[in-house]
């Protein structure tokens, strides 16, 4: 099978989900969970669990917390021998405060550990980047960093694709977008992206989707949260809404989607299959505790729909 290379951050999630409307300023009953999380770690989980061999080039701190986040990984099936483990550093931490309908309500995070993947690291594992059938990046990574994986992708002509991360990140990849084969931004990374004024609307997103290809990117997957997700490229586009599903926590939802994109291009399937599958991921994701959902699998995916609905329908 195929498998992908997945470069970014593993972290540390601290996750708090309110009982109540919030109160500023003050202490706030919540239930609170810890997981393991990061874009790229759980791009990487998410990939292993559908059965795709993937290999994660990261940083952590020598603690326990970047101890057991390798551990984890590898348990699942993710080549984690590449990563960074750096003295006297601490492994990348994520707090998320969550509304009562477990929507993120503020998040906070220390990535600093990521100043450690250089691009001397990078080439350092020039050889995984030749091997491997696709590139995967989020951009938590330097500028460097991002352009040395780019650069290196296209050395070995692998396909990128780029989960853009954050609407306050994802302008820095606007003059590569040419350089990328998929995207896959939430609304308000598209806005960023685009520069353009807040996308309201499905239709809006659609025509989004066809901007983003239209600057050079060869797939191009929008979410939109509870409206579900649309895509676009040089032949289709198509918008699908999201399953209907108990929310537990969002964190990790947006991530399992563009695992499944990356896991339907590296084997051929039509985007229209490939997104439903997306939004089955997600829809796992959402009602679990879990950032990534444990009982993920591409028969579970397959399989997916009996206790949630949908009124899937694409657009020409």
């Amino acid at each position: 099978m195929k498998g992908a290379l997945v470069i970014g951050a593993a972290n540390f999630d601290i996750k708090g989900r309110m009982l109540h409307r919030p109160v500023l300023a003050s202490s706030n009953a919540s239930a609170i969970r810890t997981s393991f999380g990061g874009v790229a770690r759980n791009v990487a989980e998410n990939l292993a669990r559908l059965g795709a061999p993937v290999t994660l080039l990261t940083a952590v701190g020598d603690d326990y917390a970047g101890e057991d986040i390798l551990s984890s990984a590898d348990d699942v099936g993710v080549d984690v021998s590449r990563a960074l483990i750096v003295e006297n550093e601490t492994t990348g931490t994520y707090l998320a405060a969550l509304d009562a309908s477990g929507d993120l309500y503020l998040g906070l995070d220390d990535l600093r550990v990521l100043r450690h993947i250089t691009p001397d690291y990078l080439r350092l594992h020039k050889d995984a980047f030749r091997e491997c059938d696709i590139v995967a990046l989020d951009l938590n990574l330097s500028e460097a960093a991002m352009l040395t994986a780019i650069h290196l992708a296209h050395e070995y002509r692998k396909p990128i694709c780029v989960d853009p991360t954050s609407s306050v990140l994802a302008g820095r990849l606007r003059p590569h977008l040419p350089m990328i084969n998929i995207i896959t931004p939430n609304l308000a990374e598209a806005e960023a992206l685009l520069r353009c004024d807040p996308i309201r609307t499905p239709i809006e997103a659609l025509n989004a989707a066809r901007r983003l290809v239209s600057q050079g990117v060869e797939v191009a997957v929008i979410t939109q949260a509870e409206r579900g997700a649309c895509y676009a490229t040089e032949e289709e586009s198509g918008q699908f809404p999201a399953l209907r599903v108990d929310i537990v926590d969002t964190t990790g939802a947006g991530d399992a989607l563009t695992a499944v994109v990356i896991f339907g291009y590296l084997n051929d399937l039509p985007m229209s299959d490939t997104l439903q599958l997306g939004l089955r991921a997600a829809a796992l994701t959402l009602r679990s505790n879990e950032t990534v959902a444990p009982e993920l699998s591409l028969d579970r995916l397959y399989g997916f729909g009996e206790d949630a609905h949908s009124d899937d329908q694409a657009s020409p």
